[in-house]
Formats: structure tokens, C-alpha cells, sequence
């Protein structure tokens, strides 16, 4: 089923905004609700920037491009994610997304550090519109500038050190202003903390989360939504914007139960620290509903994780036996031909299961 794109945010007056709302989007119904192809693009590269080493770029996957939404039908609810071939990287309101250059983007979840890069033949217009979906569903910044000031192409991998490089500090304050961890999670101790086994957690907890809503498995009762604050110096903002964002801490509370799971059971609860983030700064009233995912929900939807396949005795030697070389330089990047299977750390779920 095809029908005209309805994605615009709700207080965007960008007139290259509004002349693209003419791209169709594709709609498929389930039980509880919808999965809508907002976006599509041929071909898309994927690749991570590490924390414990800052001179690896690690080469993830090179695939069609897409962009993702759920809407659940009985509830405000929706879940937004990116995809570059099977790979999932979820996206929140809370979780910090750059564009560094005019198809280049820096995509952040705590722990992680995304570089995603269109090619130069991918439609200025895809581009325009790729922004309007990030402005909404993510925290959104345009620094597209920084690739002028480098003076370097994004396919030197020099250049996503570096764009990186610029926007730590940025990116740091919004994660620990929003109650987050800046760097690798605290959780990921002893063979946990590969940022690769990170990438594919990531991936299957947003496909999970994306299929229990869609299947009817999260409901109200384990989810808590978040309404936005009377803005009294803003009351011209609209009154009814109904939708509700996750939170990025959807996603990572699940990957962090994991991790603590592993940790008690594989004797190495005594390497966990506190989360560096502390309590978050009071922040202005927001302009959107969020939800999260309480008590139950998250003991929900780690028992669904253990089900499909995740232990908490999993550790790194489960790992995609295609995982690209140790070490991979900047000045490396790594093999094209090289693909995560993140079948072998969640099992996808199929349509009807």
C-alpha cells in the first residue's frame, strides 16, 4: 500500500520541506499497528567509530539505505529507526544525530558512534528530506559546515576522525545532559565490551521493540508516556500533538540488563561502575510527548530478547564470524565485502511468527 508522505514536523515552515511531500511512502498494517517505509536509498555506507580506539574507523555494512517507522494503533507510541541493509540503528528525540557534511551524518546512541554516507549520486532531494525525518524523530543538528572546514572528502577516512573530533564536546553535553553516559557503557564489562557485540545488540533490541508493537506484545501496561509541559512562553505551540518518541534509554535499558545479567552470572559484577552521567540538568519544557518502557516492559522484552536468542552467558565469541580485523586503521577503514549478521545475536522475527 502507497500513500503520500505525512512526516513533516509539526512547527517546520521550510519551504524545501514542504515541496518534497509529494514522496510516498510504503504502509504495511499488522494487528497493533503500522510499519511505514518512510525513505529509501540505493545504496548507503555504515560504519562505526570506536571509543576505545580513536584512530579505528570499523567498515560495517554497505547497503540500501531506509527509514523505518512504527505507529502503534491503540496508543500514542511510535518508534523510528534507520536501517542500512539488516543492520538497525534506532533513533530517539534524546539520542544526538549530526550532518557533517552534505550526505554525511554522524548518528549517536549511548555507547555507539555511527558514520553513515550517501553516495554523491543519491538526489539532493533525498537528502532535504532525510533531514526533515532526523529533525523530528532524532536530536538533530546541521553542522554540514565542518566538511568545509576540513577540507577533506568523506570517503578519506581521516575525515570521520576528525568531524568526530568536532563534534565530542557537543555530543558528550547533550548525552550527559540528558541523564546518559558519554563513551562506553558502564555496563560493558569483561567480554562485553566490544563495541561490535554493541552494534548487533543495538540492532536486534530495536527490531524487537519495533515487532512487539506491531504484534501486540508491548502494551500500555508496560510502557509510561511522557506528556510535554505547558510552555507559557511559547503558547502559540501547538496544543494536540498526540504521537509520543521514545526515549533512547528504550533501547539501552535492555541492552544494559543484558549486560548486568552477564556480568552477575560470569562472576564480574565487581568491574561495573557508575554510570558517568549522573542526574540530567533541568531542561525547558519540551515540545513533544516521549515514552519509555517501565518495569515491566523492560522484563517483558528481555525475556522476548533471551527467547529469540540472547543468553546472558553470550559473550564475545558469538560474535558475526565475518567481524572485520582488529585494528583497523583510519588510514585502513576496512573491507567492503565485510557484513555483520546480526541474525546470529537476535533471530529476526518473521511477519506471522
Amino acid at each position: 500500500m502507497l500513500r503520500s508522505a505525512s512526516l513533516l514536523p509539526p512547527c517546520s515552515s521550510s519551504v524545501n520541506s514542504r515541496t518534497i511531500l509529494c514522496i510516498e511512502e510504503r504502509c504495511l498494517r499488522f494487528p497493533c499497528g503500522e510499519l511505514i517505509q518512510a525513505l529509501r536509498v540505493d545504496s548507503s555506507d555504515l560504519m562505526l567509530l570506536e571509543y576505545q580506539d580513536g584512530r579505528v574507523l570499523r567498515f560495517l555494512r554497505r547497503g540500501e539505505f531506509m527509514m523505518k517507522l512504527v505507529k502503534h494503533s491503540f496508543s500514542p507510541i511510535l518508534v523510528a529507526a534507520c536501517t542500512v541493509g539488516c543492520v538497525h540503528l534506532p533513533l530517539a528525540r534524546d539520542a544526538p544525530v549530526f550532518r557533517v557534511g552534505c550526505r554525511s551524518f554522524l548518528v549517536a546512541v549511548p555507547g555507539l558512534l555511527y558514520a553513515l554516507r550517501f553516495p554523491p549520486t543519491c538526489p539532493e532531494q533525498r537528502m532535504v528530506f532525510l533531514e526533515v525525518l532526523f529533525m523530528r524523530f532524532s536530536d538533530y543538528s546541521d553542522l554540514s559546515h565542518i566538511q568545509t572546514d576540513i577540507g577533506a572528502s568523506d570517503s578519506d577516512p581521516s575525515f570521520w576522525i576528525r568531524a568526530r573530533n568536532k563534534i565530542r564536546t557537543a555530543l558528550d553535553s547533550k548525552l550527559l545532559q540528558s541523564g546518559y553516559f558519554a563513551g562506553i557503557s558502564p555496563t560493558a564489562v569483561g567480554g562485553q565490551r566490544s563495541e561490535l557485540l554493541r552494534v548487533c545488540r543495538t540492532s536486534g533490541t530495536a527490531q524487537v521493540v519495533m515487532k512487539a508493537v506491531l504484534a501486540g506484545i508491548l502494551q500500555s501496561v508496560h510502557t509510561d508516556i511522557h506528556e510535554m509541559k505547558p510552555d507559557t512562553e511559547n503558547p502559540s505551540r501547538p496544543a494536540d500533538i498526540p504521537e509520543a518518541y521514545p526515549k533512547i534509554s528504550v533501547f539501552t535499558n535492555l541492552m544494559e540488563a543484558l549486560e548486568l545479567a552477564w556480568a552477575v552470572s560470569s562472576g564480574y559484577s565487581h568491574l561495573l561502575r557508575e554510570a558517568a552521567g549522573g542526574k540530567p540538568e533541568m531542561l525547558k519544557p519540551s515540545d513533544f510527548n516521549t515514552w519509555s518502557l517501565n518495569k515491566l516492559g523492560i522484563v517483558c522484552l528481555v525475556e522476548l530478547l533471551m527467547h529469540t536468542g540472547e543468553t546472558p552467558d553470550r559473550n564475545i565469541s558469538n560474535q558475526p564470524a565475518s567481524e572485520p580485523e582488529e585494528g583497523t586503521e583510519i588510514d585502513k577503514e576496512g573491507g567492503e565485502d565485510e557484513e555483520m549478521n546480526t541474525e546470529m545475536i537476535f533471530p529476526v522475527m518473521h511477519r506471522g511468527d
